[in-house]
């Protein structure tokens, strides 16, 4: 059992089979503003509290970047891109041969926070699934001020990573 509560979030994502390549989508609704959001996705400080990589500077620009995985900061970091950094509204990046964006979108709740991830092995959708999902918690947690652990190895694992997996592998 986890020593911290992530925010609860619903069982949710979609798989669409693009030929040479997998789209996995997970859209969530937070609480919270786009421009409470905004700085949580592209400030690198903030990033390394949530996210599965920690970048050698904040995403608000384009241009190249350097993503280390933050459960292995000693591995070689991968080389990355972003392609848009379209301010409150959308973040997309190439990380090596993927491509992950993240949209947001004002809801009468909050933001609908859309994370979409291109990617080539079909076999990896219940993994990048299960780990996008706590990463979304953890998103949400981060920018509702909550101070959590940087859910990755075994804190992701604590955090309900291997039912996540097993039910991701049922749904896609």
């Amino acid at each position: 059992m986890a020593e911290f509560q992530l925010p609860e979030h619903p069982l949710g994502a979609t798989l669409i089979d693009m030929g040479t390549h997998q789209l996995l989508t997970l859209e969530r609704t937070m609480e919270h503003s786009t421009a409470t959001l905004w700085p949580a996705l592209t400030e690198r400080a903030i990033i390394v509290r949530w996210a599965p990589f920690s970048p050698d500077r904040d995403l608000d620009r384009l241009g190249t970047i350097s993503l280390r995985q933050t459960d292995d900061l000693e591995a070689n970091a991968n080389l990355g891109k972003v392609l848009t950094a379209a301010t409150q509204q959308m973040l997309s990046l190439m990380w090596a041969d993927d491509r992950i964006d993240i949209e947001l979108a004002p809801s009468p709740e909050g933001t609908i926070v859309q994370l979409s991830h291109v990617f080539a092995d079909v076999s990896l959708a219940p993994s990048l699934a299960a780990g996008w999902h706590i990463c979304l918690q953890a998103l949400d947690a981060v920018a509702g001020g909550i101070q959590i652990p940087l859910v990755v190895g075994d804190a992701a694992h604590a955090a309900g990573w291997d039912a996540l997996y097993d039910e991701y592998m049922k749904r896609l």
